[in-house]
């Protein structure tokens, strides 16, 4: 269980004990889910940096040419060369989905059952994927649709406005509350594996939960794992925009790995999170055991 009482410093350590008293298992949910997942993300960011950089320098030449037949013809190609960038990140989202999946509910199983005193091995593991994996997939699907959705309102709210202040500030606003999003969204993917909630409804428990100085908290944990996720993103295309616009084997391979276990630990935090904010507010439990 977690440490209760004064000990708040040892809060913050519990992912840390989390992770050091389940090496192997947290090691076995990497290899097998966040590092193929890792491989498979930086991939598709390798493969179609050269056509996000042909569809930005299409759009930029729009702008500038001088016949309106001309802008026509430009947009067209712009069009079809962002539809074709789509089919390629659909395919892509087809085939990391599972895996995902696998990662989310096989950390989450993980921190968990030993947060509750429960031992926790790879069997234990891969059965709690082969039984818990709907819940949790509905769940992703209501989280997809509603970061994508709202990550389009902020540039489009913004179009409105001539004033370049303006925009700013109303771009900070998006992105501050994107982030509060993600850090919701994470909750409720944890809600979908930990309780019998589903959809919309573990969302709104992860909301529920992510209040007061819990917000506080929760907000600048998913800020941190955007601002590293961001650096790395952002690593790959100062490396692919330098002199010989490739990464090397080694700087690949460094970026995969980070990433990977990023996103282990991102899970383990998230989960020892929710299970302080179910401490301090235990009204509305339903968990499965």
């Amino acid at each position: 269980m977690l440490r209760k009482g004064k000990d708040g410093f040892w809060r913050v350590l519990e992912p840390v004990r989390v992770i050091h008293n389940n090496k192997l298992v947290l090691l076995f949910i990497a290899l097998f889910t966040t590092l193929p997942l890792s491989f498979l993300l930086f991939t598709l960011s390798i493969t179609t940096h050269t056509l996000r950089s042909h569809i930005y320098h299409l759009e930029a030449l729009a702008l500038f040419t001088s016949t309106l037949m001309e802008a026509r013809h430009v947009w067209h190609e712009s069009r079809d060369n962002a539809v074709y960038l789509l089919r390629i990140r659909a395919l892509f989202l087809l085939i990391c989905l599972p895996l995902s999946l696998a990662a989310a509910v096989s950390s989450v199983h993980t921190t968990y059952n030993f947060i509750q005193g429960k031992s926790v091995t790879v069997n234990s593991v891969v059965t709690a994927v082969k039984e818990n994996w709907k819940r949790p997939f509905v769940t992703a699907i209501f989280v997809y649709v509603i970061l994508f959705v709202f990550s389009s309102v902020p540039r489009v709210i913004s179009s409105a406005f001539t004033s370049p202040e303006l925009r700013f500030i109303i771009m900070a606003i998006g992105f501050g509350f994107e982030v509060y999003l993600m850090g919701v969204m994470g909750l409720g993917m944890v809600v979908s594996v930990v309780e019998e909630r589903t959809g919309l409804e573990a969302i709104t428990v992860g909301s529920d939960l992510m209040r007061g100085k819990r917000l506080i908290f929760g907000w600048l944990l998913s800020g941190l794992f955007v601002l590293v996720s961001g650096f790395m993103n952002g690593r790959v295309e100062v490396l692919l925009e330098g002199t010989n616009s490739e990464i090397s084997v080694w700087d690949e391979t460094i970026l995969i790995c980070s990433y990977g276990f990023i996103v282990v630990f991102s899970y383990v935090v998230t989960t020892v999170f929710y299970c302080y904010s179910r401490e301090q507010q235990p009204d509305c439990i339903s968990l499965l055991d």
